[in-house]
């Protein structure tokens, strides 16, 4: 069996590998695209929060209404800080999902350049001997068509 043929089933196994890290990795960023949609959700609700009590304040609220926006404000704050610690801890895990993927990748091209390699040969080799084989049939016939 050429080589080529042989490698057929570790090439489709890198394949497999490398398209599983593609759907790891594609679905990792879904869960980053959320992650970040929810920090600016915070930080919207932040700002609103705290322009509401700005705007309400100049309206005229009690000391209690005044608290308890700033205290809900405050909450916020620490909602964000936790957040953008989870957000970055997802970038990690993203950057590792991604290095996981491009290691498969590599792998699965490093082994399709051997294939082609091998093909390539394989392509020579017959190359050589059907023209090896086409030089013996022309002595054969040169012989077979002298006088004798």
């Amino acid at each position: 069996m050429l080589k080529s043929k042989r490698l057929k089933p570790v090439i489709k196994i890198a394949q497999n590998r490398e398209d599983d890290a593609a759907l790891v990795l594609n679905e990792y960023r879904k869960v980053m695209d959320q992650q970040e949609a929810k920090l600016i959700e915070l930080r919207q609700y932040h700002t609103e929060y705290t322009q509401r009590l700005n705007d309400n304040g100049r309206n005229g609220l009690n000391i209690a209404q005044i608290n308890d926006y700033r205290h809900f404000i405050a909450r916020l704050v620490v909602a964000v800080k936790q957040q953008e610690v989870q957000l970055a801890s997802c970038e990690v895990q993203l950057k590792e999902k991604h290095d996981a993927w491009m290691q498969t990748r590599v792998h699965h091209q490093a082994l399709d350049k051997v294939v082609d390699r091998y093909q390539q040969q394989e392509h020579q080799e017959s190359e050589k001997r059907e023209q090896s084989e086409s030089d013996e049939r022309s002595q054969h016939m040169g012989r077979d068509k002298r006088p004798q």
